[in-house]
């Protein structure tokens, strides 16, 4: 790589204003991905620009202004998209559910979905999937995926994925869905056509230009965001969701909508939400749809992606066989617990039956993981890092705190750290495949 442009070294009249233009278009939140990500991707771009066309760096900044091109490559310079299919898979088991009741509900009208912003496609995908797979025809739903991104939209209009995406040990869809091709896998073109890409920038929809959405899919994304950023997306989405509609999130951003009004679905791990006048329409009484009422759809049998339990990781061997000779109902219970608060948005109650947990298991690195999570929606960084770290002490194995704490890392601007334990969650991955 070049050395750092002159220019550059003056932080607020080089890398500054690239940050605010990027605020301005998109809403994203520099510190969120770190100032140093920002700086490299309009190095990088800078770069190859200024070897085409020559030039100052205060010309390529005039050339963003003025060249949507130019402006779109930045984006993609700087978003780079970290997704994989039946990610959260509660909250898909959780949509086609719901999306089963709403068709048996209404049966002349289409479920309608949004996936936004879609990335390269494994969300989308993966609404797709689980809907066909809860029995529904394709011509009963409808669904459609957003992102600023052109590179990203072209990948998933391709519908052909490595390895990267297909992660866990429930991984029968990808037979059921996809056959091997050129090196990786090649999606069914019946799941494929399902779903409409287009581009389409978050901050800048118009709700009035759509039919209002039956759930929509907003996962992983407001966190890159401050809060007036937030806020505005959220009006957005509130524009779109339909009555009686649902909008998932991801588990970091449960807390802001809480501060924001809206009612928990209550839905366990699934990190669904209603608004609070809606909310009755699909809070989760402790039982699925089923028999007695009269507007039943037939029953539906969970696939393996939605049934398969948690990956209970196992503890160090250092563990003594006395504690967990026993069947300890109650601690489990209390983590259960601690993940349905998390989820609702309960985040002192979460953290307390997570400690709950830890008093009878103090091994646990699922505890400390997700006493990370509640920290992250805190906003409490500092203590989320060690929670994180509790966890990879107990097990190093532990995939999820791997890629959080890296996301951490990349944030503080220590990339090469990051990039270590990306890796390290990579050969997890892959040894559980």
């Amino acid at each position: 790589m070049s050395a750092l442009p002159s220019a550059f070294a003056n932080e607020s009249s080089g890398i500054g204003r690239f940050i605010e233009l990027l605020h301005r278009t998109i809403g994203l939140d520099a510190e969120s991905i770190g100032a140093n990500s920002v700086s490299r991707a309009v190095r990088e771009r800078y770069t190859l620009w200024r070897d085409r066309d020559g030039g100052t760096l205060d010309d390529y900044y005039r050339a963003v202004v003025q060249d949507p091109s130019r402006m779109q490559e930045l984006i993609e310079a700087v978003v780079v998209p970290e997704t994989w299919f039946f990610r959260d898979p509660e909250a898909f088991a959780a949509l086609a559910r719901l999306a089963r009741v709403r068709l048996h509900e209404r049966p002349a009208k289409p479920v309608r979905v949004l996936s936004a912003p879609c990335s390269t496609g494994e969300e989308a995908y993966t609404v797709a999937m689980a809907l066909i797979e809860a029995g529904m025809p394709t011509d009963r739903f409808t669904i459609d995926a957003i992102d600023v991104s052109e590179r990203a939209l072209a990948i998933a209009r391709r519908a052909h994925y490595g390895r990267n995406p297909f992660r866990g040990r429930a991984l029968d869809f990808r037979d059921r869905h996809f056959r091997a091709a050129d090196g990786g896998w090649q999606l069914d073109p019946a799941v494929a056509q399902s779903v409409r890409f287009s581009q389409a920038n978050l901050l800048q929809l118009d709700s009035h230009a759509f039919e209002r959405f039956d759930f929509i899919l907003c996962r992983n994304v407001l966190i890159y965001f401050d809060r007036d950023t937030q806020c505005a997306v959220l009006r957005v989405l509130d524009g779109l969701l339909a009555h009686g509609g649902t909008l998932f999130v991801g588990p970091a951003e449960t807390g802001l909508l809480m501060r924001e009004g809206m009612s928990s679905a209550n839905i366990p791990l699934a990190f669904a939400f209603n608004r609070p006048e809606r909310a009755s329409a699909n809070v989760f009484n402790g039982t699925w749809p089923g028999v007695p009422v009269v507007k039943t759809p037939p029953p539906f049998v969970l696939p393996a992606w939605a049934s398969a339990p948690p990956v209970v990781r196992a503890m160090p061997v250092v563990a003594k066989p006395r504690e967990v000779a026993p069947v300890q109902v109650e601690p489990m219970k209390s983590l259960a617990e601690a993940r349905s608060f998390a989820d609702a948005g309960r985040l002192d109650a979460a953290a307390l039956a997570a400690r709950d947990h830890l008093r009878a298991h103090p091994s646990s690195a699922d505890a400390y993981y997700l006493l990370g999570v509640i920290a992250d929606a805190r906003g409490e960084q500092h203590e989320s890092r060690g929670h994180y770290r509790r966890a990879l002490y107990l097990d190093p194995a532990h995939r999820e705190a791997l890629t959080h704490l890296a996301a951490c890392l990349s944030l503080d601007g220590d990339e090469s750290g990051a990039r270590l334990l990306l890796a390290r969650a990579e050969r997890v991955t892959g040894s559980a495949r």
